[in-house]
This record gives structure tokens, C-alpha cells and sequence, in this order.
């Protein structure tokens, strides 16, 4: 039986600025297995934002094969990643991204609804006791700090039990302390429900959480991408 939940091979992706070519990721191989938790580590321009957003199917790579479950993703049309994205990939960006005009409730129910789950209410005010915010359930965004809106945005990635979730910088816009809880809170998360953590960060505290740490350098993964 195959353990791997993710495996990549040759991935390449080139943008075009002014006329030229960019290639910001270069012929990567890499595999995670199911439950694991894995960094990415590198210096900005390193490629990690890029690699993330392609291994999450937010992006399609120029070259090479992204197989999540035993599906290559870089080849799928928008309609056929929408539902892979929506059931299976759960996503925690650095600017938080929530939707400014539903609360915090109704941010985390959002993934749940758009698949007409009957539980979605249900399962996001359990997430919000989870993370020490039932308080805030009506409370906007904009009502939040950023710590909280943080914890929010994890129980939104959470609320349809994904596979597998990618966090891109998830602490990079917080202050010691709610870095500090953040990692608290994705460590046991990751320890209680076995889900497989993929987290681009520059965070020492968080990498040591990791199990592995892949180091990236100019778009080539330069340690911890093979098995």
C-alpha cells in the first residue's frame, strides 16, 4: 500500500516579466506521506509561496506531475480542482483572508455550505470552542486581532476535515504571542487529528515542530525532499 498522500516529480514553473522568463521552481521531487508534518523552508524569492499554491492546486505548474491521492492535480481544469480543493485541501494564508462581511462563524461554516453540508453550524461553533473563540462567533474581522482572525482562518481550513493542509506563513503577520499560540494550535491539531500539515514558513519555533524540514534555494530543493 502506497502511504504517500502527495508525491512530486520534475515540477517546474516559469512566469514571464517583461518579455523574459522566470523560472522560479527548477525540475523539484518530493513526497509527503499521509499524516506527516513537513516544512518548507527557504529565503523570500525562494519559491516557497509558488510551490504551496501548486501543490495546493491554486496554481498549475509549466512542467511535471503534482499526484495528491493518486490523482495528478496539474493537469485538472478549474471546474475539476474546485471540489478537490473545496472536500480535500484545506489552505491558511499569511493575510488571513477572510470574507470581511460574514462573521466568524460564517467564515468557517463557507467551505461547509458550498458543499451543502446540514452540520455546517454545528461543526464550525465546535472548531471556535476548539480554538478558545466561542465568544467572538459574531464577531466581524475587522472585530478581530490578528491572532483570532488567524485561529479562524485554521477551523475555516479544518471545517470539511481535509487530507491535507498547506499554511503559507501562517504566523508571518503576527506578533510573538499569537505566533506563539498559532504553533501551539497547529502542532495539536496536527497531533490530535493526524492530519498531514505542509507549512512554508521562516519561523524557526515552527520548523521545530515539523518532522522534516525541506529546504528550498533559488526554486531547487537543496535537503529533505526525497525518501
Amino acid at each position: 500500500m502506497d502511504d504517500y498522500i502527495l508525491r512530486v516529480e520534475n515540477l517546474s514553473k516559469e512566469f514571464v516579466q517583461a518579455d523574459r522568463k522566470v523560472q522560479v521552481l527548477k525540475n523539484l521531487n518530493l513526497s509527503v506521506l499521509s499524516g506527516e508534518f513537513v516544512v518548507i523552508a527557504g529565503k523570500s524569492g525562494s519559491g516557497k509561496s509558488t510551490l504551496l499554491s501548486i501543490l495546493s492546486g491554486l496554481e498549475q505548474p509549466t512542467g511535471g506531475s503534482v499526484v495528491f491521492q493518486g490523482q495528478n492535480i496539474g493537469i485538472l481544469s478549474e471546474d475539476q480542482l474546485a471540489p478537490i480543493r473545496n472536500r480535500k485541501i484545506g489552505f491558511v494564508f499569511q493575510a488571513f483572508h477572510l470574507i470581511p462581511s460574514l462573521n466568524a462563524l460564517e467564515n468557517i461554516m463557507f467551505p461547509a455550505e458550498l458543499k451543502k453540508d446540514g452540520n455546517a453550524r454545528d461543526k464550525a461553533m465546535k472548531l471556535l470552542e476548539r480554538v478558545g473563540l466561542s465568544q467572538r462567533a459574531v464577531n466581524f474581522p475587522f472585530q478581530l486581532s490578528g491572532g483570532e482572525q488567524q485561529r479562524v482562518a485554521i477551523c475555516r481550513a479544518l471545517i470539511n476535515n481535509p487530507a491535507i493542509i498547506y499554511a503559507d506563513e501562517p504566523t508571518g503577520n503576527l506578533d510573538s504571542d499569537n505566533s506563539a499560540a498559532v504553533i501551539k494550535l497547529l502542532d495539536e491539531l496536527h497531533r490530535d487529528r493526524k492530519t498531514t500539515l505542509v507549512v512554508a514558513t521562516h519561523s524557526h519555533s515552527l520548523a521545530d515542530k515539523a518532522g522534516r524540514v525541506i529546504r528550498l534555494h533559488d526554486g531547487r530543493i537543496v535537503d529533505g525532499g526525497g525518501r
